[in-house]
């Protein structure tokens, strides 16, 4: 085997096996340039969890884990369905799955801005949080994507998607906190034990690579927006 041959299958077996290296590889395909995954998105992508809520400041990456998550369920031959705040946010959640699948062997047998079905017999399915757009499907693995702005709080879409998940599946919300009167701040303000939720928290200040940005930040909004968007 050629030197730069075996060099690309050492990094595609490590990629394989190792979650870190797997995030990372997803992330520097999106941006272009080599990305180190956050020790967040790994614990992520990796819990066991029968629910996982994800509390984190805003562009830290919480959409990236969405999406990684949605694929390594893909290659399971799972069916996933992707809730978002807005049909725009679905469709960029769609677009991430895509860019990410490129790093497996998946093959897309059909797709449109929203849905992807794979040749595992997975299949990918992007919808704005509508009970009315939403209700109908079985999932393997449910995804919501900025739960706690969904219109009302977010409870009675939980109601209509989590009845949804099959024996074993997983349900994964992630949001940057808006106010303590919805379903996802909830999830913390009200946490008990033994829940078997999984709980997430990251703050802006505790990530080194959004430094620059959290000053800007610190700047630029009020004491309280600041806690809010990047505190959380």
């Amino acid at each position: 085997m050629p030197f730069d041959e075996l060099t690309h299958w050492c990094q595609d077996l490590e990629r394989r096996l190792d979650p870190a290296a797997r995030m990372s590889h997803f992330l520097s395909l999106e941006v272009g340039r080599e990305v180190v995954a956050d020790d967040f998105q790994i614990e992520a992508i990796t819990s066991q969890s029968p629910m996982v809520a994800m509390r984190i400041c805003r562009q830290a990456g919480k959409s990236c884990v969405l999406a990684a998550r949605a694929v390594i369920e893909l290659e399971r031959g799972g069916t996933v369905i992707a809730v978002a705040q807005a049909e725009r946010f679905a469709k960029e959640l769609a677009r991430k799955v895509a860019v990410y699948m490129r790093a497996t062997d998946l093959i897309v047998e059909r797709g449109t801005q929203t849905e992807i079905e794979v040749n595992t017999g997975g299949r990918f399915i992007a919808v704005p949080a509508s009970g009315a757009t939403i209700r109908g499907y079985t999932a393997t693995l449910i995804l919501g994507d900025e739960v706690a702005f969904w219109e009302g709080g977010g409870e009675d879409m939980i109601a209509s998607v989590a009845p949804m998940l099959t024996v074993g599946g997983q349900l994964f919300l992630a949001s940057t906190p808006a106010g303590k009167n919805n379903y996802f701040s909830d999830l913390f303000m009200k946490a008990k034990p033994g829940d078997n939720v999984h709980r997430i928290v990251v703050r802006g200040t505790d990530i080194p690579r959004m430094a620059e940005k959290v000053e800007r930040l610190r700047q630029t909004l009020s004491a309280t927006k600041f806690r809010q968007e990047v505190e959380v």
